[in-house]
């Protein structure tokens, strides 16, 4: 189950001694799309990364492509994200900064309109989530 896009960051605590998170810099609209430009290499704000209880940054969270885009093309990279766990075993840990699974998506060439692509993500202690980006391109 992943959290809607919240308006600075957003996680989901899992049980047990690490934490997996789901980041967002907050800034996609309300219907969840995220704006990028023709052509154009965007990062997407959507992150995963995992945290254990001190807060220490854990390897990173895997990604496969379950659902390619249809008008372009994604890169799965390492970029830094904070995370800010709310209420539950982790809180302390808001803010904190770590090494995330993070998606680039480019378009083709010319094209505009909406696009999107699923993935799945696998944390380090096994848990699997399964999310999915929606782009409009501009």
């Amino acid at each position: 189950m992943l959290l809607p896009r919240p308006a600075i960051l957003g996680a989901l605590p899992i049980c047990g001694l690490l934490a997996g998170c789901v980041t967002s810099g907050g800034t996609a609209p309300a219907g969840g799309a995220e704006r990028v430009a023709a052509g154009s290499p965007t990062f997407l704000e959507r992150t995963f990364m995992t945290m254990d209880a001190r807060c220490r940054p854990v390897k990173r969270p895997t990604g496969v492509l379950t659902d390619p885009p249809r008008h372009g093309k994604v890169r799965m990279a390492t970029r830094s994200a904070a995370a800010e766990y709310g209420p539950g075993d982790h809180e302390h840990c808001d803010g904190r900064t770590g090494p995330s699974l993070a998606f680039e998506y480019t378009s083709r060439d010319g094209y505009r309109g909406p696009d999107g692509f699923g993935v799945r993500v696998r944390y380090n202690d096994g848990e699997i989530r399964h999310a999915r980006f929606t782009v409009e391109v501009y």
